[in-house]
């Protein structure tokens, strides 16, 4: 029987997995502690695009139309022979499209830090309230004890002019 007992005690306590284990582990299977890490606690991936005009060259690029699309209109309109006008003009009329400098960012948001940081905070949530629990219960004492000591002070100051009075009985009533 207790043959059996020593062995249960020394599997428990070889199969029990500490810290200090769990790292030599992971120091021998890194590609299985990364994957595992990588399952439990993913990365956060987040694309903005931000679109930025610059007005001063858009109006350049706007006056400069307008420059050639009147030096063009000059040149059709002078009667030349050619056979392409309309083909011209139509091309003309069409505006391309405005110059914009476009930004994207990309953000990476490890999750593994934010539960880090969820359960710190948590620990310290319950720790600062039970801290504060206690603190009640101090100044709930407190007041308690300031209520007896007025009471007592109350009552000694009763004794204090009780005995003057009768200390000094014989001069305030010869008055």
């Amino acid at each position: 029987m207790s043959k059996y007992l020593y062995l249960s005690v020394l599997y428990l306590l070889v199969s029990c997995a500490n810290p200090k284990k769990l790292h030599k582990m992971m120091d021998k299977l890194p590609f299985n502690a990364a994957d595992e890490c990588a399952q439990r606690f993913p990365i956060k991936e987040r694309i903005d695009t931000l679109m930025i005009e610059d007005t001063a060259l858009i109006n350049a690029y706007l006056s400069e139309y307008h420059y050639m699309s009147q030096m063009i209109d000059s040149l059709l309109d002078a009667k030349c022979d050619t056979l392409y006008i309309d083909k011209i003009k139509e091309k003309i009329k069409q505006i391309p499209c405005k110059p914009q400098i476009k930004y994207i960012i990309k953000t990476q948001e490890s999750t593994a830090k934010l539960e880090v940081l969820k359960n710190d905070c948590d620990k310290t949530i319950t720790s600062l309230s039970q801290i504060n629990s206690q603190n009640v219960t101090e100044i709930q004492r407190l007041k308690d004890k300031n209520a007896k000591l007025l009471v007592r002070n109350i009552w000694m100051w009763v004794i204090i002019i009780a005995l003057a009075v009768f200390s000094f009985r014989k001069q305030i009533f010869r008055l």
